[in-house]
């Protein structure tokens, strides 16, 4: 996922949609890879959102909510240090 890098801006829709089922094409096996994983998809939708598609406004909160809730388990099983 690191190398899609921060700046999503000057993708277009479609690439933007190829880069996301890139994404999904190898699953993360591991929770800081899932977590990763729901970073960038909040990103992406968050972006579309802001580009008129009020539909990918929810989809872009359900996966900050994911990528938070797989935060929190991390931090719980490192003993509230991360």
């Amino acid at each position: 996922m690191s190398d899609n890098g921060p700046d999503l801006s000057t993708l277009t829709g479609a690439e933007l949609v190829r880069l996301f089922l890139d994404a999904v094409d190898s699953p993360p096996s591991t929770d800081a890879e899932r977590a990763e994983f729901f970073d960038f998809k909040a990103r992406v939708f968050a972006l579309l959102a802001d580009r008129g598609n009020p539909d990918a406004a929810r989809f872009a909160a359900r996966a900050r909510a994911d990528r938070d809730r797989i935060l929190a388990r991390i931090e719980a099983a490192m003993g509230g240090e991360v």
